[in-house]
């Protein structure tokens, strides 16, 4: 058997799961490779969260269970954002279908939420997970009453940031032993260097797919790009998408 033969044959192999994102399937050869983790980055208001909570709507719609940590917004802030597009986040709760899990600085410094989400992700058999998002966790502010208790204990104020960067590192950690195809929601910063703000999910990445939003002629031009997907050919170039009542869609056209 050539070589080509056998390339044809492992990438049969590949079983993937959809984004639910109409267009971007049929760019990457039908879905995200099961059990990868993808870093989506891009700038405020550039789509990421509805595009993880789009693959979630996804998993659920095929009957598996998904999960979503944020570290942005509250519970019921979510819920209400994701039924703008007709996605029942609070019913599927009740199903058992999704979970939602918030997470603070005191979170973080405490490390009892984290210990309870790894006993959570190795009970459950979640198919997608989305951590909205990595840079907010890596760089969660230091409160006050953070800095007293770390007083208490000895804790130096950069230690907290260390901390805030091992969580990031553990979750990635966590949903990729589990085999949870996952997408990590990063801050892409104009003028920095690296495609996130935190300069460490996409170095531990199988995927890296950019949003952008460029003003042009009064309006907003607003794009994706699939830069890297392991076991995956991609054409690397980009797209423009759209929002639409039912989420994202990509629109064929080549930017």
């Amino acid at each position: 058997m050539d070589e080509t033969v056998n390339v044809q044959v492992n990438k049969a192999n590949v079983t993937r799961l959809k984004t639910g994102i109409m267009g971007l399937d049929d760019l990457i050869e039908g879905g995200i490779p099961k059990g990868s983790f993808v870093v989506v980055a891009g700038g405020p208001g550039s789509g990421k969260s509805i595009m993880g909570m789009q693959a979630i709507a996804a998993a659920v719609q095929r009957h598996e269970k998904a999960i979503f940590i944020s570290a942005e917004q509250m519970h019921d802030e979510l819920i209400e954002q994701a039924w703008q597009f007709g996605w029942d986040f609070a019913a599927w709760e009740k199903e058992g279908l999704l979970r939602i899990v918030s997470l603070n600085s005191q979170d973080l410094f405490e490390g009892n939420k984290i210990k309870e989400l790894k006993d959570h992700i190795q009970a459950d058999q979640y198919a997608v997970g989305v951590i909205d998002s990595i840079s907010s966790i890596s760089n969660q502010p230091v409160t006050v009453s953070n800095l007293i208790d770390g007083a208490r204990s000895g804790i130096q104020t950069h230690t907290f940031y260390e901390i805030n960067r091992t969580t990031v590192i553990t979750l990635i950690d966590m949903f990729k032993q589990k085999g949870i195809t996952t997408y990590g929601l990063a801050q892409k910063t104009e003028g920095m260097p690296g495609e996130t703000m935190d300069m460490l999910s996409e170095f531990k990445a199988d995927g890296l797919i950019t949003l952008d939003a460029v003003e042009i002629g009064g309006s907003l031009n607003r794009t994706i790009r699939v830069k890297k997907l392991r076991k995956t050919n991609i054409d690397g170039l980009t797209y423009t998408f759209e929002f639409t009542p039912t989420g994202i869609v990509m629109k064929y056209k080549e930017v």
